[in-house]
């Protein structure tokens, strides 16, 4: 500029920065219904975007890996073997720990994945076949 004489103050600037937290969400979701026999997608999906990989473990103890940047990662689980004796059942999954993500706060759901596990129809036959002529007072094999 173009000043006759310029004089500047010697009076610092002082800003105040208040950090709000920043919470980021995770919830667990599955499959609502599967056969018997069949598998179970579970998917743990956050409300913002991992800043390194991290990894979601199940109460089942499977595990779901998110990578950095991505919001959402999945894990198949197999269901119980077909039992003959047994009709459907439901089977309830919840986040036990997770570790990574470089998350300020993050809070995971508490809501279990709840999936029905329908029963597949299993016929169980039973034949019974005996002597066709039998003497009187003998046995029947």
């Amino acid at each position: 500029g173009n000043f006759e004489q310029l004089t500047p103050s010697t009076t610092p600037a002082v800003t105040t920065i208040t950090d709000s937290i920043d919470n980021t969400g995770l919830t667990l979701t599955a499959d609502s219904t599967i056969t018997e026999g069949g598998q179970i997608t579970y998917t743990a999906t956050l409300s913002n975007p991992a800043g390194t990989a991290m990894s979601v473990t199940l109460s089942n103890g499977a595990v779901i890996n998110i990578e950095a940047g991505k919001t959402s990662g999945s894990v198949v689980v197999d269901t119980p073997a077909n039992d003959v004796y047994k009709n459907g059942s439901t089977v309830s999954t919840t986040i036990e720990s997770t570790t990574g993500g470089n998350f300020e706060q993050l809070t995971p759901s508490t809501t279990p994945a709840v999936t029905t596990i329908t029963d597949s129809i299993d016929n169980t036959g039973l034949t019974l076949t005996a002597d066709s002529t039998i003497t009187e007072g003998g046995q029947i094999t």
